[in-house]
């Protein structure tokens, strides 16, 4: 008491009176200073000890453990605890929230289920016990849901196929069975129990529909088999002046090649199949095809020498080899008179000869054929008799009319040619021309009968020369 007494007293007179030397505290008083200076840190120490320490339990999918702990909140007890807590995991109190002593932090952790709900596939999340559980979960009880069941799973991590004892139907091979599905057993628990056998690549589904909780077993064969698979063509087009401007059409034909493919195949319940390629051989290689496109200029004319009505217009077809073609089509004298046909591509050899090509009867208004013969006749010697009995047998014969031709025979001409390509011999332009087919006509009777009337004669006779 003396010490804390001094203590005191010197202290008043530092504060009334400052001295020119600096005072030094004797040792007992250092020593009672710093017993009371100890005395107050323990007490506060003491009282910080007792707030901030706190037991805690953490239940984990219902596995309860307590956790000494100095953390405040949710989230620092379950990080001092070694808990993770994944996005779509159930907690609380919530994470951040305050903790007390003896408080109980729950966490569910979340697994991804795959649902087919009326027909689309999702994935989604639920902490719920069961598969019965899950789908009440997804709030799909109105329509007609599907969840796989995934047997790829340790025995473990399997889910319960229900929260409580209940009847389930169970589908499999067309037949529909109802068991007794009991609290706690996964589907494949179930499953074996009623003894029905699964391979590894059968199906399982749960379905929730209206009508209840059902089990829908596909089975499902997978196959690897080689197959032959035709390998497309390629089309080149390609300008050609032997067909008009605006048509094209296959020249030539394009051939599909050859591949062998091993191909993986799935089958569910002998009918729904999937398949997919593995690897390909090529067998034999495709060949091009070739489509040739019209450049040549489109004329009346153009079209009659063709043997094309001048009216004709472009026509879309699919060919007898089932390419598609577009071409001028109609032929000639199909959409024309002869009269329309010579005004559209004038009075020429080669119009002419198209017509006579196409069957057209044609109207000589030349100079008459009979007055080109007379001195062609003189010139091979024969007088005027034989003239006149020149006149006598062509005018039986064709009347004197180039584009004579027989119906029935095909004999063609003033002489009546048959064919009438011989007379080629004579000049390309036999068709049409009088003069190439009376010098032809000449020869020949020159030839075979040595004058006209030997050859009129001979016609009178048997009826032809």
């Amino acid at each position: 008491m003396r010490s804390i007494a001094r203590t005191s007293v010197t202290t008043s007179a530092r504060h009334s009176r400052p001295r020119a030397h600096s005072w030094e505290p004797s040792k007992q008083a250092v020593l009672v200073t710093a017993s009371a200076a100890s005395f107050v840190l323990c007490g506060i120490a003491g009282i910080g000890v007792a707030h901030e320490h706190s037991t805690v339990n953490i239940e984990v999918d219902g596995v309860i453990r307590p956790v000494s702990t100095w953390a405040h909140s949710v989230s620092g007890v379950l990080n001092e605890a070694g808990v993770e807590v994944a996005e779509h995991d159930l907690v609380q109190p919530s994470i951040h929230q305050q903790v007390s002593d003896g408080q109980t932090i729950v966490v569910r952790t979340a697994k991804p289920y795959t649902l087919s709900i009326d027909g689309s596939r999702k994935t989604l999340w639920s902490t719920a016990p069961s598969a019965e559980g899950v789908l009440a979960d997804m709030g799909v009880d109105s329509g007609k849901a599907v969840l796989a069941v995934d047997r790829s799973q340790s025995r473990s991590s399997l889910t319960p196929l229900v929260s409580q004892t209940r009847q389930v139907k169970v589908i499999v091979d067309g037949d529909t069975r109802t068991i007794t599905a009991r609290e706690g057993m996964d589907t494949r628990s179930i499953l074996e129990k009623e003894g029905i056998t699964l391979s590894p690549l059968d199906r399982v589904e749960v379905k929730s529909t209206a009508e209840g909780l059902s089990i829908d077993i596909h089975k499902v064969t997978r196959s690897l088999a080689p197959r032959k698979v035709a390998i497309p063509f390629e089309e080149h087009r390609q300008d050609s002046d032997q067909l008009f401007a605006g048509e094209e059409q296959v020249t030539t034909k394009g051939v599909e090649g050859e591949a062998e493919e091993m191909t993986w195949s799935e089958n569910v319940d002998g009918g729904e199949r999937f398949e997919a390629p593995l690897n390909s051989t090529v067998v034999r290689e495709p060949s091009a095809q070739i489509r040739s496109i019209g450049t040549k200029e489109v004329t009346p004319k153009a079209l009659i020498e063709a043997g094309l009505d001048p009216k004709a217009t472009l026509e879309e077809k699919t060919e007898e080899d089932g390419t598609r073609s577009i071409r001028y089509r109609a032929k000639l004298g199909t959409l024309s008179s002869a009269a329309e046909i010579t005004a559209a591509g004038g009075n020429s050899a080669e119009v002419a000869q198209a017509m006579v090509a196409a069957n057209i009867p044609l109207t000589y208004s030349g100079e008459d054929p009979r007055s080109l013969a007379k001195p062609l006749v003189a010139a091979r010697g024969w007088g005027d008799s034989e003239f006149q009995c020149l006149v006598a047998l062509w005018n039986r014969e064709s009347h004197w009319n180039p584009y004579a031709k027989n119906a029935s025979s095909g004999a063609y001409g003033i002489p009546q040619a048959l064919p009438g390509s011989k007379m080629a011999s004579a000049g390309a332009d036999w068709q049409t021309n009088p003069v190439t087919q009376i010098n032809w006509g000449l020869g020949y009777i020159a030839g075979r009968y040595g004058r006209p009337c030997s050859a009129l004669a001979h016609s009178n006779s048997v009826g032809w020369y």
